[in-house]
């Protein structure tokens, strides 16, 4: 991949963010107002580290005194690939519709990538994940919807502990479309969603409308909500500085079940 920054973001904090997301072990995942709402909470508690990547979201959350970074999939991830891994490191691509993500890993560049589409392919990885734990991938991204990415991504922490585990949500298709799907202009005016409407108005314009009135009615109850995952920093919610032994997050927990139970009520197309 090309090592892209648009304008006017602050790339140090990307950096910043793509080493704690690249690194052995994380497992990381973003939220904006709309996966807020369909997340998953147990999945989500568990999650290393949490970044905000939507508007509205940080609006709230600064409004209640949390003054998080932007950060988002297809702005770190690049950054990841490009400067954290190491050239002949394995990635693995998971989710989106069959032959969107082995388009997408064609655009990775350097990095071997198996991919696991997020219908059959998804299913029969859960049954059977020999195929995913035998290449040892350093690097694990899954594009599914909100709840679903972060069960899949707890059950690959615990069948690949060193590998980085990244949530990505619509990223693969964007990565299909093209490798910068977002022009630097709307990155810079924080127009990523006017744009993802006029992209895609049937799937989209009630997750900016409808839904985003049903989050503000809400948001009060769920910052406090996620005041309860772990401490915010500049990053957004880094429970690797949570108590703990040295300080580190520890990954305890049931692991999720596999398989049907894990599927239940999945949203395949992604965030």
């Amino acid at each position: 991949m090309t090592d892209r920054c648009p304008g006017g973001l602050d790339r140090e904090f990307l950096e910043r963010f793509a080493r704690e997301a690249g690194r052995p072990g994380a497992v990381v995942t973003w939220l904006n107002h709309w996966s807020l709402l369909h997340a998953d909470w147990p999945a989500l508690s568990r999650m290393r580290l949490i970044g905000f990547d939507g508007t509205l979201l940080q609006m709230v959350l600064h409004h209640h005194g949390h003054r998080v970074g932007r950060s988002s999939a297809d702005l770190v991830l690049p950054i990841v690939l490009d400067e954290v891994l190491a050239p002949d490191d394995r990635v693995a691509l998971i989710g989106a519709a069959p032959g969107v993500a082995a388009a997408a890993a064609g655009r990775l560049g350097r990095h071997p990538a198996i991919v696991f589409d997020g219908y059959g392919g998804l299913e029969a990885l859960l049954a059977d994940p020999s195929a995913l734990v035998d290449v040892a991938p350093r690097l694990v991204v899954i594009g599914l919807g909100a709840g679903l990415q972060e069960r899949v991504a707890l059950q690959i922490h615990e069948w690949l502990p060193d590998a980085a585990v990244v949530t990505a949500g619509g990223w693969l298709d964007q990565l299909d479309h093209a490798e910068q799907y977002f022009p630097g202009w709307v990155h810079r005016m924080r127009l990523g969603w006017a744009w993802r409407i006029v992209h895609e108005p049937r799937r989209l314009c009630g997750r900016y409308t409808i839904e985003a009135a049903r989050f503000l009615l809400g948001a009060g109850a769920l910052v406090e909500l996620l005041e309860t995952i772990g401490p915010f920093n500049g990053l957004g919610i880094d429970r690797c500085t949570a108590p703990g032994p040295a300080g580190r997050w520890d990954g305890t927990g049931a692991a999720p079940a596999a398989s049907a139970a894990l599927l239940r009520g999945a949203r395949r197309p992604g965030a």
